[in-house]
């Protein structure tokens, strides 16, 4: 008997999103925020019209170590590609981040907890401002440097980043 489990966004990852076609044969530009030129997975997960759906890996080429060109199964033209573009991209793997933290870009962040040694619960990161030299957390109005400098420890499973701030810098 063939089970009809639907996939669900709490058992999901976010990994990505695809930004756009390239070429007439189906290949979509995504862009990642884990470096997956070592281990590319076998399928992706992209929510259509609401449901969350599988699609297989038929072929990929990095542009960097966070984007890929990828060929999907079954997606044959760039009109087929099309309706893929602008959207998120999932896992329903367990990837293993902590041992090898250094192959996420910062957008992996977003959702996280910023808790400061001096000033306790900053808020949740909102989004990644790297429009200057130094990457920032926005956190609600606030600007917090992403830099290992001040980050002292982060618990993954509880999605909490530990920071030590200098002093009055939350008052900026």
């Amino acid at each position: 008997m063939k089970s009809n489990k639907m996939i669900e966004q709490k058992n999901l990852i976010k990994i990505g999103k695809t930004i756009k076609t390239h070429g007439i044969f189906g290949e979509i530009l995504c862009s990642f925020s884990v470096d997956f030129s070592e281990n590319f997975l076998e399928y992706l997960i992209i929510e259509d019209d609401g449901i969350f759906v599988p699609f297989f890996v038929e072929n990929r080429r990095g542009k960097g170590n966070f984007d890929f060109f990828v060929k999907f199964c079954n997606i044959n033209d760039d009109f087929q590609a099309k309706n893929l573009c602008h959207k998120e991209i999932f896992t329903d793997k367990k990837l293993d981040f902590e041992e090898d933290i250094e192959n996420v870009s910062f957008d992996f962040f977003v959702g996280y907890k910023i808790i400061d040694e001096k000033s306790g619960e900053i808020g949740t990161i909102t989004s990644i401002d790297d429009s200057t030299l130094n990457t920032l957390f926005e956190v609600g109005d606030k600007l917090i440097p992403a830099s290992e400098e001040y980050i002292t420890d982060i618990n993954h499973k509880k999605k909490i980043i530990y920071t030590d701030l200098p002093e009055g810098l939350l008052e900026i």
